[in-house]
């Protein structure tokens, strides 16, 4: 309970501000109430002085005796100090993208040689999980762009946003200069923060999963082509909004062989 206290009348400023008096000896029961009772938090010193002074109370070392009292109490400096004003952090902005505007582009392989091809060049888009891939016999940056024209810029636009690692075949005068052609921004993700490529990552184990149940092992002739196993990940694949790349695209359902029969 808060230590009982009598009335007094602090002049603020040629007003009167009503406080709490209370004595020397009440002061570590009301540091104790504000920072450590339930409801306290455990917050830093300017939140509990901000806390007491919200409450009515005030002495002339209530500042320092906050700071000292947050600073000094076991519980919080076994976990940690205490979260003050100056641990706050600025608020990332949530960015908004649409559909076909951020895409990443990524090498799979080498796989064991098959009719001359040993790569796979993926590439997803980040909002919808669509996947595009081609088989490749070499992971040069005239095959990456030569896909980006055929197969992304024609039939999806141009987009936004490009994000790659900091494979040669990625980063050169190439892809710099077609990329400037059509004013996309090129993201590099670097190996001490590789997060941009999680994504990327992700849906290329799910498609070497899908690969050896298919086709054993990787890189071999199977009797499933990859555009009709990219077509079972673009009706089937869940993504965080339980919806298929396909429904995402397109607005609906994809029709399967079983419904036609």
């Amino acid at each position: 309970m808060m230590p009982n206290t009598t009335y007094g009348m602090i002049p603020t400023y040629g007003d009167s501000v009503k406080t709490k008096c209370i004595l020397d000896t009440e002061i570590n029961s009301i540091l104790q109430f504000c920072h450590a009772a339930p409801g306290g938090g455990h917050y830093g010193s300017t939140w509990t002085t901000k806390k007491m002074l919200d409450c009515g109370f005030y002495w002339p070392t209530i500042f320092k005796d906050a700071y000292h009292f947050v600073s000094t109490y076991e519980k919080c400096r076994k976990v940690g100090m205490a979260i003050s004003r100056r641990h706050e952090m600025p608020q990332q902005p949530i960015l908004f993208c649409e559909v076909f505007d951020v895409w990443g582009i990524y090498f799979m392989g080498p796989f064991p040689i098959s009719n001359g091809y040993s790569y796979i060049l993926l590439v997803v888009d980040y909002v919808s999980r669509w996947v595009e891939a081609i088989d490749i016999k070499t992971n040069d940056a005239k095959v990456v762009v030569d896909f980006l024209k055929s197969n992304i810029f024609s039939r999806f636009g141009v987009l936004k946003v490009l994000i790659s690692d900091q494979g040669s075949h990625f980063c050169n005068r190439a892809m710099s200069s077609l990329l400037h052609k059509y004013g996309v921004v090129h993201r590099i993700a670097t190996t001490y923060h590789p997060r941009p490529m999680a994504k990327l990552k992700f849906s290329t184990g799910k498609l070497r999963r899908r690969c050896k149940r298919w086709t054993i092992p990787i890189g071999k002739t199977g009797a499933v082509s990859l555009k009709t196993l990219f077509g079972h990940i673009e009706r089937h694949y869940q993504t965080l909004l339980e919806m298929s790349p396909y429904r995402i695209v397109f607005g609906k359902a994809c029709h399967l062989l079983v419904e036609i029969e």
